[in-house]
């Protein structure tokens, strides 16, 4: 894994007290009262960086976000998402932000052109999707900020929310962004 700025916190582990059910932030589910209220996580200590960025890293597929990305998040999207409360806590134990948020967009959208996306299968089911492309006529009504129902773990947000974000001054920290490709569905396509 190659990280943009080192001096950037990671965090290695879904907040305390979740437990079994902390497969659902991956997933789109709604945690509502069974999200902790004191819910924190820890940085990682395999790697050394304390700052805490507007988007910060980690290995469970979470969006933890800063408040000022969160309230543009809540002003452009319009589609049911949770935004949970988590307090990071530096190497020491000691608090380092109490101004972070998970985001959980409820539910996922069918988006992707099967046929043009690199879409792994086994079974029947999807194991990994390598190349997505989307669709333009399914996400022409998408929220702004959604899931994609193939690979739940992906966050995909419209033009009209990148716009927004980068309005915010300073620019947001920590965001790399990748423009897929669309490619309308029964579209001939090269392999």
């Amino acid at each position: 894994m190659s990280r943009e700025n080192l001096n950037y916190c990671f965090v290695d582990n879904y907040p305390e007290g979740l437990g079994l059910i902390d497969y659902k932030i991956g997933h789109g589910e709604p945690l509502g009262a069974d999200y902790p209220m004191d819910a924190r996580v820890y940085m990682t200590e395999r790697y050394k960086g304390m700052q805490v960025p507007d988007l910060v890293e980690n290995t469970c597929g979470m969006r933890i976000v800063s408040r000022r990305v969160k309230e543009v998040f809540e002003r452009v999207n319009q589609s049911p998402v949770e935004y949970l409360p988590v307090a990071i806590y530096n190497h020491k134990k000691r608090v380092a932000s109490t101004d972070h948020f998970i985001v959980n967009p409820l539910g996922t959208v069918d988006c992707l052109n099967l046929e043009a996306s690199e879409i792994e299968y086994h079974n029947g089911k999807v194991v990994s999707v390598d190349n997505p492309v989307l669709d333009p006529a399914k996400v022409e009504t998408a929220p702004h900020l959604f899931r994609m129902r193939e690979h739940s773990y992906s966050y995909l947000f419209s033009e009209v929310m990148f716009q927004a974000l980068r309005t915010l001054d300073p620019r947001p920290t920590n965001f790399i962004l990748d423009q897929l490709a669309q490619v309308p569905s029964g579209t001939p396509h090269c392999a």
